[in-house]
């Protein structure tokens, strides 16, 4: 007998303690509902594949918590990264990891079909693949239709009625070319800023200097861009966070692409991650603005 809901919050309560800043912690809490109940639903072990597994922190912690429910012989980690692929392997043993570009077709067709396939923070690095030499900065149109492209592949391994889990970048609400005003609320976050401006590499990060020190106007998407990958500033993985967009769809967009792809949407939310933190480093002057919402969840069947 399955534990209840009750059992599971508060497993996961403590089990995501370490991924607590991180919105990997709400595609877990998701696909571990989805995990339960197609099981309930059928019967016999879920079949998953993760698409752009990384290190697993998301497939492995999920096997690890229901391993009774999956036959880890159709439980699959796909990744380019074999640096990532050898460190899942070790803090999940039991995990059947492939070494490839989840955007090939022949890789797909071979792996088969699936209950649930996960999509966590993937697609964004297939639309930041899409680098103009001329533009030097991605190129917008084909790197949507890459993206849409990698999606189409993703539902190719979905058995009918299966669920896809998306979690990713969000364009923010509202015209994302709108100006916003804000102050730093001290010189290193303002010295940061700047580092972030200057080296940052899908598009340029354009901001006017206001009469005020540390305050500046800047537009509604290079603020979003801003908070979303600044958080990598001084860390090893800043190397390769600042050639990659995370944003790339709106709201609209995903609803349009999911249903192109024949999925239903049965439950999609945006989020706001370490909202707190942002308010102790940053202060929004433009009156009725807040932090945008730069994260999406989407639960989709295939039908």
């Amino acid at each position: 007998m399955l534990e209840n809901d009750e059992f599971w919050d508060f497993y996961w309560e403590i089990r995501l303690q370490a991924m607590e800043n991180l919105g990997k912690r709400e595609a877990v809490l998701a696909a571990s509902r989805l995990v339960r109940q197609i099981s309930q639903q059928n019967g016999q072990p879920v079949r998953i594949l993760e698409l752009g597994c990384g290190e697993g922190q998301v497939i492995g912690t999920l096997i690890d918590a229901h391993t009774a429910l999956c036959d880890t012989q159709i439980v699959v980690g796909v990744d380019y990264n074999a640096h990532s692929l050898a460190q899942c392997q070790h803090d999940f043993p039991g995990l059947y990891c492939i070494n490839g570009n989840f955007t090939d077709p022949d890789l797909l067709t071979r792996l088969g079909n699936y209950d649930l396939v996960l999509l966590v923070n993937a697609l964004h690095e297939v639309f930041s693949a899409e680098i103009s030499p001329e533009l030097e900065e991605l190129n917008i149109l084909p790197a949507k239709q890459h993206v849409e492209e990698a999606l189409a592949g993703a539902v190719s391994c979905l058995v009918p009625g299966g669920w896809l889990v998306l979690f990713d970048g969000l364009e923010p609400a509202g015209d994302p070319a709108d100006l916003l005003q804000i102050r730093f609320q001290d010189l290193q976050v303002w010295n940061e800023f700047e580092i972030f401006a200057s080296q940052y590499q899908p598009f340029r990060i354009s901001y006017r200097k206001l009469e005020t020190p540390m305050n500046i106007e800047i537009s509604r998407r290079n603020f979003t861009r801003y908070i979303t990958k600044s958080i990598f500033l001084a860390k090893l993985l800043w190397q390769t966070e600042r050639l990659e967009s995370y944003q790339y769809f709106s709201l609209d967009e995903f609803r349009a692409a999911f249903a192109r792809q024949g999925l239903e949407i049965i439950e999609l939310r945006s989020l706001t991650i370490n909202i707190d933190k942002w308010r102790h480093k940053v202060e929004i002057l433009s009156p009725d603005e807040d932090f945008p919402d730069e994260h999406v969840l989407i639960l989709a069947r295939k039908i």
